[in-house]
């Protein structure tokens, strides 16, 4: 990056912490990643160039969201997880817990072996899953939250992960200023409850809190 990107980066990143109460442990975890994603975007394209500069608060703050609404989380699967947001946030956070796992599944051979670099720089207990998502079945059954951050639409997760979900198992799903459209399209295929979690990052967006899914059944 150019000094003047560098510069913003650390803007960014003083206003990420100063918002939000993570641990020095955290936030050293953090900054490997960040380390870490930078070494691999020269190679690799994890996230879009033009995010770099303010990365702390375009994906790091995003993802400390999930986090915040699961804390005790178990059992947490990513989906389509790419340069690591939410999951490996998420899963940095989560480190020293005993009884934290993260399962992270991203069918792109680059995403995923950086992925695996993440989480083992940072001693995140699970796995990464190198498959596509409708192959992730077993994966998904075994999560107490199933998380997706601009990956399909809500329809489409619904029927990628409802199949699999167990009954007391929670979606965290990421979703931009037509979230209302979404979800009024998928309610033509699926009943849900869902609870709506404004982002403090993005004005308009939010994280869908999703469970008790089925299907509708089909008149005819």
């Amino acid at each position: 990056m150019e000094p003047a990107d560098r510069q913003r980066r650390a803007s960014d990143r003083a206003a990420v912490l100063a918002g939000h109460a993570v641990s020095r442990e955290t936030t050293e975890g953090l900054d490997r990643i960040v380390a870490l994603l930078d070494e691999w975007q020269a190679r690799t394209n994890l996230v879009a160039p033009s995010t770099l500069p303010e990365l702390w608060t375009r994906h790091i703050a995003d993802s400390l969201q999930f986090h915040r609404l699961a804390p005790s989380a178990e059992t947490w699967v990513d989906l389509g997880s790419g340069g690591g947001f939410p999951g490996i946030v998420v899963g940095t956070a989560r480190a020293s817990d005993p009884q934290f796992e993260l399962h992270l599944v991203e069918s792109n051979a680059k995403k995923a072996a950086f992925l695996r670099a993440a989480q083992r720089l940072n001693r995140i207990p699970g796995a990464v899953h190198p498959v596509r998502i409708e192959a992730a079945g077993t994966v998904i059954s075994r999560a107490d939250v199933v998380s997706a951050r601009a990956l399909a639409s809500l329809n489409d997760l619904l029927r990628m992960v409802a199949p699999h979900l167990r009954p007391d198992a929670r979606c965290l799903f990421a979703k931009g200023r037509g979230h209302e459209q979404e979800i009024a399209d998928a309610s033509a295929h699926w009943r849900f409850r869902v609870l709506k979690h404004e982002s403090d990052v993005e004005e308009g967006s939010v994280i869908l809190e999703i469970d008790d899914i089925a299907p509708v059944k089909q008149i005819g």
